[in-house]
């Protein structure tokens, strides 16, 4: 039943944006679809003779659902087009940070379904490098982090320079803030879990842990070993 349970949440926390964008779709191409079979007949009718237009009863239907679904495609794509240029995406970072991020509600819903589209469904590189666990905020309680840029750094107490490296430590359920640190590299303890699954796992609120058991028994014993 557990093992039923993780696959059931992962499903869930994957599909979750791509289902509100579909419910999204649809609602918006049934509106245009009712206006336009308001908009049209009465258009065709200046042109057609009446019982011509009763004949033709279905194509015409077929053509307003084509041209609502034309419609809703390009609009998709004109927003696309205008969010990856310059004022788009000042327009949108407003809109974020003064009505998604602001407005409790909307806030709670579009943090999380925006910073999965990022994680799962976006072409880009990550600005994450790989998953790490270390020890924080105390000894003896562990974290799970993301390294976003490593660097060589003079140490007190060190002989050589030590490569020190920028740890991102998200939040549970919401991803998108955290804190960052700066770690020697030897403190930490890479795990063999992809972006995606650490994110995914962190999303859960740990519901997932029993998933990817055996990869964290073998980094605890890694740890472990070295003190």
């Amino acid at each position: 039943m557990k093992r039923l349970r993780n696959y059931f949440i992962t499903g869930l926390i994957t599909l979750f944006p791509l289902v509100v964008t579909i419910i999204i779709l649809v609602y918006v191409f049934q509106k245009l679809d009712a206006f336009l079979s308001q908009l049209v007949p009465p258009i065709i009718s200046t042109f057609i003779p009446p019982s011509m237009i009763e004949e033709a009863g279905g194509l015409i239907s077929i053509g307003i659902k084509i041209t609502a679904l034309l419609i809703v495609l390009g609009l998709i794509t004109l927003f696309g087009f205008f969010t990856s240029q310059v004022v788009g995406r000042r327009i949108l970072d407003f809109l974020e940070r003064r009505i998604f991020f602001k407005i409790p509600l909307i806030s709670t819903i579009y943090r999380p379904i925006k910073e999965i589209n990022n994680v799962l469904f976006t072409g880009k590189k990550y600005i994450f490098k790989r998953v790490v666990m270390l020890e924080y905020p105390r000894r003896g309680v562990y974290s799970i982090g993301f390294v976003t840029a490593e660097t060589l750094l003079e140490t007190p107490g060190e002989d050589s320079p030590q490569k020190i490296l920028s740890v991102f430590i998200p939040t549970t359920p919401n991803p998108t803030s955290g804190y960052l640190t700066l770690i020697a590299e030897k403190e930490t303890v890479p795990l063999s879990i992809g972006i995606q699954k650490a994110f995914q796992l962190i999303i859960s609120g740990g519901a997932l842990v029993p998933s990817y058991k055996d990869k964290l028994n073998k980094a605890f014993e890694r740890k472990l070993g070295r003190r």
